[in-house]
């Protein structure tokens, strides 16, 4: 959980390639290096380093030269450092840090979810770059996904009637006791999911929990759906760019038809009918997640590409 008060805490930062674990108290400088370059890519908020650290740990370091270096370790693809973040002059840091990994984790090191253009660049100067499209993220026009307009979104809306005509649902934005009983939510869904017995589930699930615990320090945006007096749904996000809101987490009550499309429809109108776009993160390879995310009719994919030297 972090403190109110964290940011008075921030260990002083090393110079890379020496490095030391993110701090609650890092949440500006990562906030000033990331509003250098607004980012589309969904990772790149602090808000999301923090809340997924226990399954990524992260690591950070002052570059050389100005901005930061963010390394992840990950139990499937060992360590690796995002792009350089605030960095003045972006191909050199990355060059640096290509570099240094790779002396430092062996063929395995190398820079994640890096943004086309930046790897476009680095590829130029004899950098290999890999697409995962697995991770790339899904990008909507929040319009489209507040009216659901035109034949396309018929089906949609048709879920949208269907739940709120069987139904009293009403909006609450996520504060205060709606918190908890978020929280609470979150648990009954993991155990009607079992979610213990899913590695990625539980993961998801501790995430979850650690937005909630530092739910205002964090700045997130969140709405819960409550169906016929109880909380049955919520989603979570925050702003990502000026004109672009990220989506991290969606939950509701499969058992309850429309509702995942009634929370969709009503956190994207209330929390951020002033953005153009919401990027709904990446399917991860997943069937039917893909499936799912596809039927919305994403506007883009927002690509995060492999470079190693």
């Amino acid at each position: 959980m972090i403190a109110q008060d964290s940011k008075l805490h921030a260990p002083p930062l090393p110079r890379f390639p020496a490095r030391r674990l993110l701090s609650s108290g890092d949440r500006d400088r990562i906030q000033a290096a990331l509003a250098a370059d607004p980012p589309e890519i969904s990772d790149f908020t602090f808000a999301c380093l923090w809340i997924w650290r226990r399954t990524l740990p992260v690591e950070i370091a002052a570059l050389d030269g100005g901005g930061l270096a963010v390394v992840l370790r990950s139990e499937s693809c060992g360590a690796y450092a995002l792009p350089p973040l605030g960095a003045p002059d972006p191909v050199a840091a990355a060059f640096h840090l290509c570099a240094a990994l790779r002396e430092t984790e062996g063929p395995a090191g190398c820079l994640r979810l890096v943004p086309e253009a930046l790897a476009r660049k680095l590829e130029r100067h004899g950098l290999r770059v890999e697409d995962d499209r697995a991770v790339s993220d899904y990008v909507y026009r929040a319009a489209d996904l507040i009216e659901l307009p035109g034949k396309r979104y018929d089906a949609k809306r048709n879920w949208v009637r269907r739940c709120l005509a069987a139904h009293d649902c009403r909006y609450e934005r996520i504060a205060g006791p709606v918190l908890s009983e978020c929280a609470a939510y979150m648990d009954e869904w993991c155990l009607d999911r079992e979610c213990e017995e899913d590695a990625d589930l539980c993961a998801e699930a501790s995430a979850v929990r650690e937005a909630f615990a530092s739910w205002e320090a964090l700045g997130l945006h969140g709405g819960a759906v409550r169906v016929d007096g109880r909380i049955r749904g919520f989603a979570v996000g925050e702003p990502l760019s000026p004109t672009m809101g990220v989506q991290h987490f969606e939950k509701a009550d499969s058992k309850i038809p429309g509702l995942y499309q009634v929370v969709n429809q009503w956190f994207t109108r209330e929390e951020f009918s002033g953005a153009e776009w919401v990027n709904r993160e990446e399917d991860l390879g997943n069937p039917g997640l893909r499936k799912a995310k596809q039927s919305y009719h994403p506007a883009r994919l927002v690509k995060k590409l492999v470079v190693s030297v």
